[in-house]
């Protein structure tokens, strides 16, 4: 599944290049003159930078990409250039991609809705939101584009993610705490988010498969789900949270106030105005909550080193997994991983760095992951996802909120061949790049 991912695994790379950087082929005094030049600390640092097909940052590399980046980082503009020995034609025999280039401009996100709107892009989807819809709609027709509604297969639009692994020991061991996840569950209304933000078109439950996979169960998104607040009080009581100040929010053991810091990339408004939504459900349940927007980098540091409690980011990338999809945003093997980022990191640099996990049911977690790996059937894969998918929907490890928020994508009038309708999504997708981009033209 690798070769055809939304980053695919290059296992080669045009030697003819390259090898006049490697020290077992090319000129050594060279090679250390290149090294020197490039400000690299050595040969393998040179060769892995001028050899980053997927990133595309060296012009001079050859690609078997439709089109090659002409323009080196940094920039704010960026120009990539017809590849005259792309392999691939049409049926008529013509060869693809059918644009000479494309250009990508590099701005602040939330300038994108409006210089979208002023006719700017011929093709454009990141940094627009739901949110934006009626906004670029009533630009059509003064600007020459069509406004498309495409589908979207996260498990969960929008998720919060409590950090398992969060330096302050009084939040760990809360958040650690399947009944004290359950409760803030039950404390969201996911119905008035649908309603207020979305206008009801979305599917509201956990961040887990949706219906459009072999392996989705009803039960895996509702449980947990529902708007209960008495349900949840009950849980937070049952932990021993019976003590409130005068406001009524509830006191940790320590004696400080149950106060909730969700932490955000700040990338655009549609998180806030979740956020605010929860705020005011959580009142219920004696939580109080803020809201603390940050840069994606930053907060992706802070994150890692265990400085937030709690993160509100996307849902798992693929809602649609078949049971030979890997479960692997399902356990923990990845730093990137917000709800326990230091397993993650000690699985992957092998327990160099992180944290090794020491909870029973995150350790059943990776004991079936690894179990996956060697399954060789269709049915035995499909079994172990379906007790995934059984502990995530009964441990909660992430607050799914709605999922199915229809991506708005934007195509100026001339360009063809882009869907009517499709799935937007980084992976299984690539966004665009299942659509065959080579094979979209313009109409001048």
């Amino acid at each position: 599944p690798a070769l055809a991912g939304a980053r695919p695994l290059d296992l080669f790379v045009p030697a003819h290049y390259l090898k006049r950087y490697h020290p077992a082929h090319g000129d050594q005094a060279e090679i250390d003159a290149a090294v020197a030049a490039a400000g690299a600390r050595n040969w393998a640092q040179l060769h892995n930078r001028l050899g980053n097909m997927y990133k595309a940052t060296n012009p001079a590399l050859p690609t078997l990409q439709p089109w090659f980046n002409s323009v080196k980082p940094p920039s704010q503009r960026f120009i990539a250039e017809r590849n005259p020995y792309y392999h691939r034609i049409d049926a008529s025999g013509q060869q693809l991609p059918y644009a000479d280039r494309f250009v990508l401009s590099v701005v602040g996100g939330a300038l994108v809705p409006a210089k979208t709107s002023a006719g700017e892009s011929d093709l454009q989807s990141r940094g627009l939101h739901f949110s934006d819809y009626t906004f670029l709609k009533a630009a059509e027709e003064r600007s020459g584009f069509d406004v498309r509604l495409w589908k979207t297969v996260r498990g969960s639009q929008l998720a919060l993610y409590p950090n398992l692994n969060v330096n302050d020991a009084q939040w760990r061991d809360l958040n650690r705490d399947a009944r004290f996840r359950r409760a803030l569950s039950l404390g969201i209304n996911r119905s008035e988010i649908n309603q207020v933000i979305y206008y009801g078109l979305t599917l509201e439950g956990n961040n887990s498969v949706l219906p459009d996979s072999p392996l989705f169960k009803e039960e895996y998104r509702a449980a947990w789900a529902d708007f209960d607040p008495e349900k949840a009080n009950a849980l937070l009581d049952e932990i021993g949270l019976t003590e409130r100040d005068g406001d009524g929010i509830r006191l940790l053991p320590d004696g400080r106030p149950m106060e909730i810091i969700v932490e955000t990339a700040g990338e655009n408004t549609e998180e806030v105005d979740v956020l605010e939504l929860i705020a005011d459900s959580w009142k219920a349940i004696g939580v109080k909550l803020f809201t603390k927007p940050s840069q994606r980098e930053v907060l992706r540091n802070r994150i890692f080193a265990g400085e937030t409690m709690m993160t509100m980011w996307y849902g798992y990338e693929n809602g649609i997994p078949t049971p030979y999809t890997s479960p692997e945003e399902f356990v923990p093997i990845h730093q990137q991983s917000f709800h326990w980022p230091k397993w993650g990191q000690y699985d992957e640099t092998n327990g160099k760095s992180g944290e090794p996990v020491d909870m029973e049911r995150p350790q059943r977690l990776l004991d079936l992951y690894k179990n996956w790996l060697y399954a060789k059937s269709r049915e035995e894969k499909a079994m172990i996802w379906q007790e995934i998918l059984e502990i995530h929907a009964e441990d909660v490890y992430t607050i799914g909120l709605v999922a199915q928020v229809p991506q708005p994508v934007t195509v100026a009038s001339s360009l063809r061949n882009v869907p009517q309708e499709g799935i937007y999504n980084w992976d299984p997708g690539a966004q665009f790049g299942i659509y065959r981009p080579e094979r979209f033209w313009f109409d001048r």
